[in-house]
């Protein structure tokens, strides 16, 4: 005759077992250490049944309960509204929330990131079963392992900065766990950021900017007006995207930077109130400009919304597009009319090929106004403004060195101001 165990209570050859439902699941867990005896069979049916009392009033801890177990890592615990908190599940409930903070740019990038950090460390794994030591694994993994791209080619690691980012992002996320009571101890704190070598600017030379522009006056006399107005004015490429001609007045020559184009062809206003500036034109940014007016300037203006900083807010500026689509033999026209950034960059990479000269980051551009002006002694504050920057700081720290093509004016200069202290050089030479 079969022996009658309590409810939920298995006896297998060495083990003692119990089962029950869990999250809809059906789960078995071995009670390690347990004899088979008779009375651990007893004790077995009265934790089996303090189990279901408590996933019945929403209080079952898992994790608790069996620590070392693959299916308590999996179902998590339970918070007092008896929500699971399973990394996948928490990282959605956060974005839904960030999305009042976050520019939906911001959100997508942190929704990539988490994305793939929880592929690492297991979606379907509890919050509070993550540890510091699986912070430090991801961030090796991240460091060394394969990516993981469906659109794209994959390859081994990731850039620092990109892992940097993740970090970053993972910290922030953690943070909010433990300030919502879902996890005690957020397992990255302390997990550094891996260092980074401040790349410095690598600006084009006169001569290859003379070589650049001249490739392109023959067959694209719009790219040639482009880069000679990035390059004179130090626009950001979204700012370059967004220019409008009722932004530009030639006589006074000025140009107002009043919005930016972002990467998912969004239009907002700059980041900054220091973004949004007027720059003194150049004498070559003028020409340019003069030059592109034949192409673009009669087009008609475009109704296009622009994200307002406080959230929700637009406002509706009428743009006619300065840089344009459909120049081209099929003369068609995408983006409604605008250069989109994509575009821009597309055409960078092609214009530098065709010119010939040493290929680099397109936002060289920017690098290259900046360190022209320093080059030429004009004020940094002043360069700082112009570039809509808060202060100068950033100027001196990104920008601070000469260009090598200036280091012989720069050398006169030294020798101009040693010449004026004549009598103290004299005075040392007579001591000699």
């Amino acid at each position: 005759m079969k022996k009658a165990y309590p409810e939920g209570v298995e006896v297998r050859i060495k083990t003692l077992r119990i089962n029950f439902i869990y999250k809809e699941t059906r789960c078995r867990e071995t009670l390690k250490g347990w004899d088979i005896t008779p009375a651990n069979i007893k004790k077995a049916g009265r934790l089996r049944a303090v189990i279901v009392s408590e996933i019945a009033g929403g209080e079952f801890d898992y994790l608790a309960r069996f620590p070392n177990s693959k299916l308590a890592s999996k179902l998590g615990r339970a918070n007092n509204n008896g929500q699971f908190t399973l990394l996948g599940d928490l990282i959605k409930r956060w974005l839904i929330v960030k999305e009042t903070d976050y520019t939906p740019e911001t959100l997508k990038k942190s929704r990539n990131a988490l994305n793939v950090c929880s592929n690492i460390l297991g979606k379907n794994r509890a919050v509070s079963n993550i540890t510091h030591e699986d912070a430090l694994t991801l961030r090796r993994d991240l460091l060394q392992g394969m990516t993981a791209y469906s659109n794209r080619e994959n390859k081994k690691g990731r850039s620092v900065n990109t892992v940097n980012t993740y970090i970053t992002i993972c910290n922030e996320f953690f943070a909010f766990a433990v300030r919502s009571e879902f996890i005690k101890i957020n397992p990255f704190n302390n997990v550094g950021h891996l260092t980074v070598d401040r790349e410095l600017p690598d600006p084009l030379e006169v001569d290859e900017f003379e070589r650049l522009v001249s490739s392109l006056s023959a067959t694209n006399e719009q790219a040639a007006n482009l880069w000679t107005v990035a390059v004179y004015t130090g626009l950001r490429h979204g700012e370059l995207c967004s220019l409008a001609w009722e932004d530009i007045d030639l006589e006074r020559k000025t140009l107002t930077v009043k919005r930016n184009l972002t990467s998912k062809n969004r239009f907002k206003v700059p980041k900054t109130k220091a973004g949004e500036r007027t720059i003194n034109l150049l004498s070559p940014a003028i020409e340019a400009l003069k030059r592109q007016k034949r192409l673009s300037f009669l087009r008609p203006a475009n109704e296009t919304s622009i994200a307002l900083r406080q959230k929700g807010k637009n406002r509706i500026d009428a743009c006619t597009w300065v840089f344009v689509t459909g120049l081209s033999a099929h003369g068609k026209s995408v983006n409604n009319g605008y250069l989109g950034n994509v575009g821009i960059n597309r055409l960078w990479h092609s214009c530098i090929k065709r010119s010939g000269i040493r290929s680099r980051n397109p936002y060289q551009t920017r690098h290259t106004y900046a360190c022209w002006m320093l080059s030429n002694g004009v004020n940094p504050a002043f360069i700082a403004s112009q570039m809509g920057h808060t202060d100068m700081t950033m100027v001196l720290k990104v920008y601070g060195i000469w260009m090598p093509s200036g280091n012989d004016s720069e050398i006169e200069k030294m020798e101009r101001a040693l010449n004026k202290s004549v009598p103290l050089v004299s005075h040392l030479k007579k001591r000699q």
